[in-house]
């Protein structure tokens, strides 16, 4: 398989990223990252809103497990990083066709909202990744429901379900089921 190189080299990956304000003073030292309040969005609320939306979860605040509509889910989180991602197995990475892989490319680009397909650790993913303390409780409820769709519809409508990008795919990469 041609893309088989390119997508084992691609990874589902938290890190933190910090802005430096500029100076108008080329020699001044870049200001330290702002610390994100806790204001926002936390681990425990999370936690809290998924034992809400299921009867039963396993693990801890920041490395939980779930069914969600008949689809297992790990919603894991790091407060330091700020980062915070649901992930569900979908497929074992050395199984997908030529056809899946474009297809899966095509629906991170038309189909899926804010769920996108990934490979790590040798699997394909349905994954949802967002800032922690700015995730808000809506948000996370739909990441929820796209992570679980875009999970279902794996080579059938490769979709998240909640709506498309709007536009139409081009011809060449319209997916054939």
């Amino acid at each position: 398989m041609k893309f088989t190189i390119l997508l084992m080299g691609l990874s589902i990956l938290i890190s933190s990223s910090h802005t430096h304000a500029q100076s108008e003073d080329p020699a001044a030292k870049p200001s330290e990252p702002q610390q994100t309040q806790n204001a926002g969005m936390t681990q425990e609320k999370m936690a809290n809103i998924i034992k809400r939306l299921v009867e039963k979860t396993e693990g801890s605040d920041n490395n939980l497990n779930f069914v969600f509509d008949g689809i297992s889910i790990t919603m894991v989180s790091d407060s330091a990083a700020n980062r915070m991602r649901l992930v569900s197995p979908v497929i074992e990475a050395s199984k997908l066709s030529e056809q899946q892989i474009i297809a899966s490319l095509v629906s991170n680009y038309h189909l899926a909202l804010d769920a996108r397909y990934a490979i790590g650790s040798g699997l394909l993913f349905s994954t949802y990744i967002h800032p922690l303390a700015e995730l808000t409780e809506e948000q996370l409820v739909s990441a929820v429901r796209q992570v679980a769709t875009l999970s279902k519809t794996f080579g059938t409508t490769y979709t998240s379900g909640e709506l498309s990008f709007g536009v139409q795919a081009p011809e060449e990469e319209r997916i054939e089921i």
